[in-house]
Formats: C-alpha cells, sequence, structure tokens
C-alpha cells in the first residue's frame, strides 16, 4: 500500500476594502494557532486588492488527509477561525494532493 501524501488546502475568501487590516490580523492571530496542530506542516495568506473587495487565497500543508480531515472538522478549530468567517463575503475550498514539491520545506 503506497503511503499517504500531503495535501494542500486552498482557501480562497473575499473580504471589504475596509476589513482587510482587521482580516490580516485575525488571520496572523489563528495562523499561530494552526501552527501548533498535529500534522500542519505550513501556511501562507496571499492577496489580490481590488477596488470592490480584496481577495485572499490561504494555503495550509498538512502532512495527509487524514489529518487534515481531523482539524478541519473539530469544534476548536470552528471557535478559531470564527473572527474570519465573520468578515467574509464569499468562501471557496480546494484540498490538493500534494504530488511534488520544490524549494524550501
Amino acid at each position: 500500500m503506497a503511503a499517504e501524501r500531503a495535501v494542500r488546502a486552498v482557501l480562497t475568501m473575499t473580504v471589504p476594502p475596509q476589513a482587510a487590516a482587521e482580516f490580516e490580523r485575525e488571520w496572523a492571530a489563528v495562523a499561530e494557532w494552526v501552527q501548533g496542530q498535529a500534522g500542519c506542516l505550513r501556511q501562507t495568506l496571499s492577496r489580490v486588492a481590488g477596488e470592490e473587495e480584496t481577495t485572499y487565497v490561504i494555503t495550509s500543508d498538512w502532512t495527509d488527509r487524514g489529518t487534515y480531515h481531523h482539524f478541519e472538522t473539530s469544534s476548536r478549530q470552528d471557535g478559531a477561525t470564527a473572527g474570519l468567517r465573520g468578515l467574509r463575503t464569499s468562501v471557496h475550498m480546494e484540498v490538493l494532493e500534494i504530488i511534488d514539491h520544490r524549494g524550501d520545506s
């Protein structure tokens, strides 16, 4: 049986421009907590700033799909990310299997 691959969760959220700074502060606080969760390898926050809305892309890499699923469905995760959910106007999520990774770990 092949080893389970690492996964990358890609979460795209839009927020009103006036909420962008608050969103970034909230993400930093949440990311600090998430980094300490079992199986979390790394996280990144990126953005595209627009006049009507700001789009953020959050990526997080996890050791495997099962570990990520356990985190994603936990009540602690739900509580920790409530502030981010309150600021967004839309959201889309995908979980991708990582085939290869080059560069920094």
